[in-house]
């Protein structure tokens, strides 16, 4: 399989400096992940330099002095083409500095969002905003104790402060249609995972936070996939496909391995990485397993059965190169089709009813607003189709 490798031109060569790397001083950077690097647009000036890492050769493209929106662009570009020899790049030591400045954007996008729509669940993205930097910690490779603790503390708080499931998933959905770039897909997982596993389910408290914590680690093998490949914006060949579906068992491995070094991840947890592409009827990878491990030997873990739909949910939510972002209607929709091969049918069916009590709640409330705004007055009709007036205007003027 070819790859298609980045050149430095002499024009490159001639206007920013390019420096010879050795694998030592390629320890003294970090790597960027081009979801947080595009935030970059939202800013007017960067007290840190960017790099682009091409083989093994260093340029320095942004500069506090020469920072402009056409390199960020530029980086943006280059990024999302398959170069299977390029990285975005920043020292190690000022790390803390781009985390902090994304920190920043995150929070002020929002407050824009809350007032755009205030009928979003603002806990729901706290908690969402919690998860995400724990995810980001994961996508960054080398999981460790300290990783592994962040990822701890984020879903205990989030199975702490988990409220209706139709709000939080509501608050998701319309999240992502409202701003794109908020959106995070492991923290989108854990959190819906969670919800099922403590809401819908009846999980204790540890085992649902288990069950979130899988779903912040479920990818992590693909921060071992070439990134050619994993950002490739057209289909994959049979090749690459093969290469993407290894994630799975990397994945395993790579918790495995931190496991022995100390790390506090359960054995179930690493399991749901090797195990949450496979199907309920089978035909799934890497294994092919099919049932319940409960009922079979070679079957699915429970906490892999609810994390697959969990991942195949937040993943239809997203806005990927080859779709749009998908709303919660036409999201359930398409899982239906999935539904009767893919899923446990006892995890699925409570799913199933979670979303559709969401969609009729976001619908009721967006039908009480238009009818306060005409008429004065708010209705709230429930599950059941009860009308339940909740306030009136002051007519008297």
């Amino acid at each position: 399989m070819a790859e298609n490798k980045y050149v430095i031109s002499k024009a490159v060569r001639d206007k920013f400096k390019v420096t010879p790397i050795t694998d030592a001083d390629l320890k003294k950077f970090s790597n960027l992940s081009l979801e947080l690097f595009t935030y970059l647009k939202e800013v007017k000036a960067l007290d840190f330099k960017v790099y682009f890492r091409v083989d093994m050769e260093m340029i320095e493209f942004i500069t506090p002095r020469n920072f402009a929106e056409d390199l960020v662009e530029a980086i943006i570009s280059a990024r999302n083409k398959e170069y299977s020899n390029l990285d975005i790049c920043v020292e190690r030591k000022d790390y803390p500095k781009f985390e902090l400045l994304i920190q920043n954007i995150r929070q002020r996008k929002i407050e824009n969002l809350l007032k755009k729509d205030p009928n979003l669940d603002r806990k729901t993205i706290e908690v969402f905003g919690d998860l995400s930097q724990a995810s980001q910690m994961i996508v960054r490779g080398g999981i460790n104790k300290t990783v592994a603790q962040k990822a701890q503390m984020a879903a205990s708080r989030l199975i702490d402060n988990l409220l209706d499931s139709e709000v939080a998933v509501g608050t998701l959905s319309r999240m992502i249609l409202a701003d794109e770039t908020l959106y995070d897909h492991s923290a989108a997982v854990a959190m819906i995972a969670g919800i099922i596993a403590r809401n819908l389910l009846g999980k204790s408290k540890d085992e649902a936070e288990q069950i979130a914590r899988s779903g912040l680690y479920h990818d992590v093998g693909k921060t071992c996939v070439p990134g050619h490949i994993l950002n490739k914006p057209g289909k994959f060949t049979p090749e690459e496909f093969e290469i993407i579906k290894g994630h799975t068992s990397l994945g395993y491995d790579e918790l495995k391995k931190a496991m022995a070094n100390g790390a506090p991840i359960e054995e179930q947890v690493a399991l749901v990485a090797l195990e949450h592409h496979e199907k309920f009827k089978g035909g799934g990878y890497p294994m092919g397993k099919s049932g319940r491990l409960e009922e079979k030997l070679d079957g699915i873990h429970e906490y892999a059965r609810i994390v697959t739909i969990a991942d195949v949910y937040s993943a239809l939510l997203m806005k990927r190169v080859y779709k749009e972002a998908y709303d919660q209607e036409k999201s359930l929709t398409l899982m239906r089709s999935f539904a009767p091969n893919d899923y446990d049918p006892a995890i699925w069916d409570k799913f199933e009813k979670s979303v559709t009590q969401s969609i009729d709640y976001y619908a009721a409330i967006e039908k009480a607003s238009d009818t306060r705004k005409d008429h004065g007055r708010i209705i709230v009709i429930d599950e059941n189709g009860k009308r339940t007036t909740i306030g009136q205007k002051n007519k008297s003027a």
